[in-house]
Parts: structure tokens; C-alpha cells; sequence
């Protein structure tokens, strides 16, 4: 069985396919990635233009098999995505008051009920933390376990309907009846921990940034319990403008500039460092100096480290989280970056890898591909998955029966037009 992960994103849409064995080992097998049209800051704005990319990409996962189709995964990000906390509590009706499945899933249920903003819907709900008879449970897992009453923590996830309603329009745009897929949707920058950090960096407290083209998402974690989730509507396109901006050059050349010569640590650069912009833009006969454009890019980056520290600051955490920052995503290529972090923060960071030591993947090329920050998402999005399937415990609280799947017709439909088509 094949499973496949579609993170899209700002920039890019970028998908990979693994193989599930029947012995439950995961064999990644191929991974693609298209330029993204129609989104910004992780929101599909244009219906239209991203149903292109898309097709791109699901017609190159289809040509290298049909079956790589039936099983997807996609993440959904932006800025109108929330965290909540809800607090429930059911009674065991048992004699014995052995808790079972259903009854956690009543909790979570009860937790559900609770007062949105108009236009607001909850797409994801599971435990934190149980309390049975008003003692906390060290594990997520109680099935087993007995008492009168079960409690739960649990965190909620929603989401504007607008949102969806764009992902609804694209069903518009293709043709076909409801195929055999089975999918899922999952808030990318949960699904990004289940790809970098390590359960010892949870449980002594981490943050993770994962800075995107449009967006940087900050998760934090504390004894092993997520205790924020958000989206910032700031990411490297934003340093991308500012370089536009400061050198009077496109945006085509701003964003190669960045990633050539870009560093975030003006300290870091040398005045006497000139760059030629005529080789990055053939309307540009002047010099400029590399520290000119390491200040502009590092102004950007040090308020995106404020508007992080706001969030921890906002549940007591700034400069109080031992295992410190990780940082990915591609935005954390960037050089010098994870000095800018340390100094602001005022904790330990370092650059975020996928972790995939529990996968094979088929060839030393594509290892060296997904061996990269910016492939975090959507590994994270492949191992959720993978977990969901095997019912195994997943990085954030969901196991593989109260994963609370999204199916989407829209979905159904271009998979169907994509494998009735030669």
C-alpha cells in the first residue's frame, strides 16, 4: 500500500510517497515538487491557479503509480487556523469502571462543545492529558484503566470556513464521481514535530519555528503536552521584499540574492564584500555592499524573533524552554539565522532536520532531497500518516483510531479524473 504527503505551501507544493509494506516497514519511494500558484501565507486564494500545480503534481505521482492516489495525506496551514484548550469530563456507567475506547471518545466529544466565533469549525480534537478521579494520568493512553470519572484536556484545532469553501471551489474545477480515496487533512505545524523533535525535547520544554515562505509557525512544547500551536503571517518572502525593496532590484533577483549571498548576522559580513547586481538582474549596472543587504535581511529577521517572543512571552515560556529553539522549514536555510535566534530568544537553537531513521528510503539521491528543513512538513505530514495507519501513538496526541479524519469530495474528484485519464 502506498501513502502519499502533499504539503501546500506558499512557494512550492511538494509531495512524497512511501510504500508500506505488509511487515509495516515504510519505504520512501519518490518525492516531488512543483512551483505553488494561487496560494498565500499557506491560504489558497485562487481556486484556480492552484488546481494547476496541483494536477502537476498528482499527475507525476500518478505516472509513477495509480495506487499512489488512493491514500493521501494534505496539510492545511495559514494564519486563520487557532489553538484552543477545552476542558471535559464523562462518568464510567460500568460496574467495573473499566475505561474503554468509546468512553475516551465521549470526553472528547463533550470537549467539542464548545462556543466558536461565527464561520469558525473545528477540524482536529485529541487529549492532552487525562485526569481519572481527579488524578492525572502520566500516559494518553487510560483505555484499560479504571475509574468513576474520566476528565480530559484536550486541545482543539479550527479553522475559518472560508478556507474551506476555497478547497470546496476547486471541485468546480475538475470532473469525475467520488473515486475509492481515502485522505486526511492535518494542521501542518503539528505535523512538523512528528518529523524533528525528539520526545527529550518535548518533555524538557522546545520550541519548534518552522519559517515558510509565506508564515512562520511557532508549536511549543512542555513535559511532553503541546501548549501553543500558532501561524504568523511572516515568512522569508518577506525578507525576499525587503532585499526588492533595498536594492531597487525584482523580486526574481532579490530571492536569488538571498539564497546565494543572503546571511542574517550582518556581524557575520565584511564591508569590503562588494556584489555585482548586473549578475542577478541585467538592468542593475551598479555595486552594492553584502553587509547593506545582510542589515536589511537581519532588521526582517529579528522582528520575526520578536513576534515569537510575544507568543512566549504570552504563556510565561520566553527564555524559560531548557531544550531551546529548533528552526526549519526553508526559511531556516538562510545563513546565519540560527545566531539571531539564540541571541533573541536567549536560548540554545539549532536547524531542524526530518528525522527519518524509521523509514528506508530507495536511493541515496532522494535521501540527500528530503535531507533538507525544508522537507520537514511533509515527511511530518507521510510519518502522521503512517502512525494513523499503524496505530501507533503519533508526536501529537493522535493514535490511529480517534484520528478524526476530513474527507473531501473535491479531492475525490481530481483523484478520479487524474486515474481515468492516460
Amino acid at each position: 500500500m502506498y501513502l502519499t504527503a502533499l504539503d501546500l505551501g506558499s512557494s512550492s507544493i511538494k509531495g512524497i510517497v512511501a510504500d508500506l509494506k505488509k511487515d509495516g516497514s515504510l519505504v520512501i519511494v519518490k518525492m516531488v515538487r512543483r512551483e505553488s500558484r494561487g496560494i498565500k501565507r499557506g491560504e489558497i486564494i485562487y481556486p484556480e491557479e492552484t488546481v494547476k500545480s496541483l494536477f502537476e503534481v498528482l499527475s507525476d505521482i500518478k505516472h509513477f503509480d495509480k495506487k499512489c492516489l488512493r491514500n493521501l495525506i494534505f496539510g492545511i496551514s495559514g494564519t486563520k487556523v487557532k489553538f484552543h484548550l477545552s476542558r471535559a469530563a464523562v462518568s464510567i456507567p460500568r460496574p467495573d469502571f473499566e475505561i474503554l475506547p468509546e468512553d475516551v471518545e465521549r470526553v472528547i466529544k463533550e470537549s467539542m462543545a464548545v462556543n466558536l466565533p461565527a464561520g469558525w469549525q473545528i477540524i482536529h480534537s485529541f487529549p492532552r492529558e487525562f485526569m481519572i478521579d481527579d488524578i492525572e494520568v502520566d500516559d494518553t493512553n487510560v483505555v484499560g484503566l479504571s475509574g468513576k470519572k474520566l476528565e480530559a484536556n484536550v486541545v482543539l484545532i479550527s479553522v475559518f470556513s472560508s478556507i474551506y469553501k476555497n478547497f470546496l471551489k476547486l471541485a468546480h474545477l475538475v470532473l469525475g464521481k467520488r473515486s475509492d480515496f481515502d485522505g486526511s487533512i492535518i494542521f501542518t505545524p503539528i505535523a512538523c514535530e512528528r518529523a524533528v523533535l525528539t520526545k527529550n525535547q518535548k518533555e524538557l520544554g522546545v520550541v519548534l519555528i518552522d519559517i515558510g515562505f509565506g508564515t512562520t509557525s511557532v508549536v511549543v512544547y512542555q513535559d511532553g503536552k503541546m501548549i501553543l500551536a500558532k501561524v504568523l503571517p511572516v515568512g522569508s518572502g518577506n525578507i525576499t521584499n525587503d532585499v526588492a525593496i533595498g536594492l531597487k532590484c525584482s523580486i526574481e533577483a532579490a530571492e536569488s540574492i538571498k539564497n546565494s549571498l543572503g546571511c542574517a548576522f550582518s556581524r557575520d559580513v565584511s564591508m569590503k564584500d562588494k556584489v555585482d547586481l548586473e549578475e542577478y538582474d541585467s538592468e542593475m549596472h551598479t555595486q552594492v555592499s553584502r553587509k547593506y543587504i545582510a542589515e536589511i535581511i537581519e532588521a526582517r529577521v529579528r522582528e520575526m524573533c520578536s513576534l515569537i517572543n510575544m507568543e512566549l512571552k504570552s504563556i510565561g515560556k520566553s527564555g524559560k524552554l531548557p531544550a531551546g529553539a529548533v528552526i526549519t522549514g526553508g526559511g531556516a536555510k538562510l545563513s546565519g539565522i540560527v545566531d539571531i535566534m539564540r541571541e533573541e530568544l536567549k536560548f540554545p537553537a539549532h536547524i531542524g532536520f526530518p528525522r527519518l531513521q524509521e523509514c528506508e528510503v530507495s536511493t541515496a539521491h532522494l535521501a540527500d532531497e528530503l535531507n533538507d528543513p525544508e522537507m520537514t512538513a511533509v515527511c511530518g505530514l507521510l510519518l502522521t500518516r503512517y502512525d494513523m495507519i499503524s496505530k501507533k501513538e503519533s508526536g501529537f496526541g493522535f493514535s490511529g483510531d480517534t484520528s478524526y479524519n476530513i474527507n473531501e469530495p473535491w479531492i475525490k474528484r481530481i483523484i478520479k479524473t487524474l486515474m481515468a485519464s492516460e
